[in-house]
């Protein structure tokens, strides 16, 4: 109403790591913050309180923000999106696969592809090694954490750093 930005809080948990304690009540403590999608949510990867942060869970808690964002987006009704056509060509039973309109569908963003998690065959599962989600987060932090590349800082930003660094040199000298 008045323009405001607007923060939101959610998905506290009291387990001390991530597990199946701390994904049932992250998941229902995040439900209606993300579903009135604020313009900023705070506490992804914290738990314990929000006195532990866990950079898996941070890992995590991305995943359940896309689908959030997936569900806060809604189901497209707009014409082109009703496949009668299609669906009276096919018939029960039929592939709907080799259908041009389900490669532009799952290419257009309307289908939420998980990237964390098991969404392949039990035999795929194992022949991956049997990660769960915890292992895959963990992969994916190590990951981040060795080949990140921060952007560069502004030259104004910079030189305010560097006087701020000379004056506590002076200070503690």
């Amino acid at each position: 109403y008045y323009g405001l930005p607007v923060e939101g809080s959610g998905g506290g948990t009291d387990a001390f790591a991530p597990g199946i304690q701390t994904s049932y009540e992250r998941s229902m403590n995040y439900l209606l913050p993300l579903l009135s999608w604020p313009d900023l949510i705070v506490g992804a990867g914290l738990m314990g309180g929000s006195m532990i942060l866990s950079l898996e869970q941070l890992v995590i808690d991305a995943e359940v923000f896309r689908m959030a964002k997936q569900a806060h987006r809604g189901i497209s009704t707009c014409d082109e999106m009703w496949l009668d056509d299609v669906i009276q060509r096919v018939g029960p039973g039929g592939n709907y696969l080799g259908e041009k309109t389900t490669a532009v569908g799952m290419r257009s963003g309307e289908w939420l592809i998980p990237e964390l998690g098991v969404h392949r065959t039990q035999k795929a599962w194992e022949d991956t090694g049997k990660k769960d989600v915890l292992e895959e987060a963990r992969e994916k932090v190590e990951h981040l954490l060795a080949t990140h590349k921060p952007l560069p800082l502004g030259d104004d930003v910079e030189k305010e750093l560097d006087r701020i660094d000379k004056r506590v040199q002076q200070n503690v000298g």
